[in-house]
C-alpha cells in the first residue's frame, strides 16, 4: 500500500508530492491513517523562511489527527496512559522533550531546553512518513492522545496546536478568573480559540482583529465577544480609550486584566502592553518566528507592575484538556468545524497559498 506526502525542499519552494510504501510500525511506533492534518501559522512561517529547517527534504506539519491502523510491538498506551486500539482516533504531537534538562526534571516539559521534533528526518529515511503533510504518519505512542467519544475530529482539527498553546499560556499566567476583562489581539484560529476559552471561564472578552474576511467575521460573531474592534477601522488611540472606559465603567481598574497576543504581528506587542491595567498580565502564545524588534518603554512595565508570560509549547496533558473542553462543549464543536477548509495532500501548494493569504481560516489536509 502506497501513500502520498508533500515534501518540503526549502523556503519559498513548491512542495513535491511523493509516494512511499507503508511499512509495519516497529518498536513503540504507531501507524496512523490520515483523518486531518492542519496547516499551522508556524508552517506558513517555515515556508516563508522565518523559521529555519534542516537542510534536507522533509515532511513538515505538526497538527496530525489520525486513525490507528497498526501498532508496534512495544506500543500500548497513549501519553495519558489510556489503552490504544486499532480504529482509535488520536492527536499526534511532534514535540519530544529531552526529559533530562533542568526544566524537564522539574516537570516543566513545555519549556524543555533541548526540544526535538519527530519530523526532523529526511523523507528518504524509512519509514518515510515522519511529518504531518501526508496521508500517513508514524508516531511514538507516547506522543499520542486519544480523542474521546463525542468529539468530532474535524472540530478538534481547528486548534490541535493553538488550543493547547493558549491553555498552557493561561496556566503559566495563573489561569483566568470570572469577570476578568480579557483582550485578544487577532481573530485568526489562535485568537478564535482564545476567545472561546476565555468566554468559557466567565470572562468579558474584547477582540481586536480584522473584519475583511466575511467567514472569519461570521465565526467571530458566533463566538460572541463582548466588544470587537477592527484594527483597520479604529486607531490605536480610539481602541485604547474605549477599553479604558469599559474597564472604568465596570470598576475593573485602569485597563484589561489580561491581554493575549495571537496575531503574530510584532507591532501588536507594544500596543497590547498599553491596554493592560496596573498589575495586568500579558500572554504571548502567538509569536513563533522572528518578525523583528519593537520599541518598548521599560518604565511602563516597572511602574505599572506588568507581568509578561510567553508560551511556545504545551504538555501532552494540555492536549487532553483541550479535547476534554471540546467534549464538554458540543455547541462549540459545531462552530469550530466551520473554520476548517479541506484539501487533498496533493493540493499542498494551493493549501499553503490559501493559508498564507488568509483565504481560509484553517486549512487542513483530509482523507476525503
Amino acid at each position: 500500500m502506497k501513500k502520498r506526502c508533500a515534501v518540503f525542499h526549502g523556503a519559498g519552494r513548491e512542495f513535491e508530492i511523493r509516494e512511499f510504501e507503508v511499512a509495519k510500525p516497529a518498536g513503540d511506533a504507531v501507524g496512523l491513517k490520515l483523518v486531518s492534518s492542519g496547516i499551522c501559522g508556524t508552517d506558513v512561517h517555515i515556508h516563508q523562511g522565518f523559521l529555519k529547517m534542516p537542510d534536507f527534504p522533509l515532511i513538515i506539519g505538526h497538527e496530525f489527527i489520525g486513525e490507528i491502523d497498526a501498532v508496534g510491538p512495544e506500543a500500548a498506551t497513549d501519553a495519558l496512559g489510556r489503552q490504544l486500539h486499532i480504529g482509535d482516533r488520536v492527536v499526534a504531537c511532534v514535540a519530544i522533550p529531552c526529559g533530562k534538562c533542568f526544566n524537564c526534571l522539574r516537570g516543566e516539559t513545555a519549556s524543555c531546553l533541548a526540544f526535538g521534533v519527530t519530523y526532523a528526518r529526511n523523507v528518504e529515511e524509512e519509514p518515510h512518513f515522519h511529518g504531518g503533510f501526508s496521508e500517513y504518519l508514524f508516531s511514538p505512542a507516547k506522543n499520542l492522545v486519544r480523542i474521546p467519544e463525542g468529539v468530532d475530529p474535524f472540530a478538534a482539527a481547528a486548534f490541535p496546536c493553538g488550543g493547547p498553546t493558549v491553555i498552557r499560556s493561561c496556566a503559566y499566567g495563573g489561569g483566568l478568573e470570572k469577570e476578568e476583562i480579557v483582550v485578544v489581539q487577532g481573530n485568526g484560529s489562535l485568537g478564535l480559540f482564545a476567545l472561546a476559552w476565555a468566554k468559557s471561564q466567565g470572562c468579558r472578552v474584547i477582540m481586536i482583529g480584522s473584519a475583511a474576511n466575511p467567514q472569519r467575521m461570521e465565526l467571530t460573531r458566533l463566538l460572541n465577544p463582548d466588544l470587537f474592534f477592527d484594527y483597520r477601522g479604529n486607531t490605536p488611540e480610539e481602541i485604547r480609550e474605549k477599553i479604558m472606559t469599559y474597564a472604568t465603567d465596570l470598576k475593573r481598574g485602569d485597563g484589561a486584566d489580561v491581554v493575549m497576543e495571537t496575531s503574530g504581528s510584532a507591532d501588536a506587542f507594544p500596543f497590547g502592553l498599553t491596554l493592560l491595567r496596573t498589575r495586568g498580565r500579558y500572554f504571548v502564545p502567538g509569536q513563533y518566528s522572528d518578525r523583528g524588534p519593537v520599541s518598548i518603554p521599560p518604565h511602563m512595565i516597572t511602574f505599572r507592575a506588568l507581568r509578561i508570560l510567553g508560551s511556545g509549547q504545551y504538555t501532552m496533558a494540555d492536549i487532553g484538556t483541550y479535547l476534554g473542553f471540546l467534549a464538554e462543549h458540543p455547541d462549540l464543536q459545531t462552530i469550530f468545524r466551520k473554520l476548517v477548509g479541506k484539501y487533498r495532500v496533493d493540493e499542498a501548494n494551493r493549501a499553503m497559498a490559501d493559508a498564507a493569504a488568509g483565504n481560509v481560516v484553517k486549512a487542513v489536509f483530509a482523507d476525503f
